[in-house]
């Protein structure tokens, strides 16, 4: 396995603490502008993205694998017994939401958007993410 690299897993943790923040103060929000749902769309591929880094970044701490794909990871944790099936369906409709963000960004659907945001659907994000990081912990002992 790896060395830790705990200032890598401090950053992803604040980055994904400030998406978090962002997008609650939108949810309480009735009406958004275009460069509101922007900012929004942003700020869920950047904290969706933060969990794929760190399900690689568990993935190598805890079997020395090195992923490269963004659904790989999560799909291996889930194999390993590590990741629930449920938190692993939830988590992979999130990264399927980041990649149409990503590579099919004309067609974004704003409902969607809007839903994902009303919803809270992003705070499974950091459920598994918390999750994971409770699993380095336990490795670390």
């Amino acid at each position: 396995m790896s060395k830790r690299d705990y200032l890598y897993e401090e950053e992803l943790r604040k980055h994904r603490q400030k998406m978090l923040r962002v997008l609650d103060s939108y949810s309480i929000q009735k009406k958004w502008s275009e460069n509101d749902l922007l900012a929004i769309q942003h700020a869920l591929q950047t904290l969706i993205e933060s969990l794929i880094g760190l399900a690689r970044y568990v993935t190598t701490q805890k079997y020395g694998l090195t992923l490269h794909r963004s659904r790989e990871a999560l799909d291996e944790l889930k194999e390993r017994g590590l990741l629930d099936s449920k938190w692993h369906e939830e988590a992979m409709k999130m990264i399927g939401f980041r990649n149409i963000v990503v590579h099919d960004y004309l067609n974004v659907d704003e409902e969607i958007v809007c839903s994902i945001v009303t919803h809270k659907q992003y705070q499974i994000v950091k459920k598994v993410a918390e999750f994971l990081e409770k699993c380095l912990k336990v490795d670390a002992k």
